[in-house]
């Protein structure tokens, strides 16, 4: 990804800001408490999200290598 490329994904992902990080803190503090699979779901979720933000922008901007 060039300069340009990551502050795109930067502005494109900011709303998921936030919930990453409620994720993380949930993932950390449930610990212990739940089972593994159940305390990182969001992690997990927040982690497709930003793998599809990352493959759309890679397959808009023609790279061949990307995704």
């Amino acid at each position: 990804m060039n300069a340009q490329q990551q502050k795109e994904f930067l502005e494109a992902t900011a709303w998921l800001r936030p919930l990453t990080r409620w994720a993380a803190a949930f993932s950390f503090s449930a610990s212990g408490v739940l089972p593994a699979w159940l305390r990182n779901l969001p992690l997990k979720l927040v982690k497709r999200i930003l793998a599809g933000y990352q493959k759309k922008m890679a397959t808009s901007s023609g790279c061949g290598t990307c995704g």
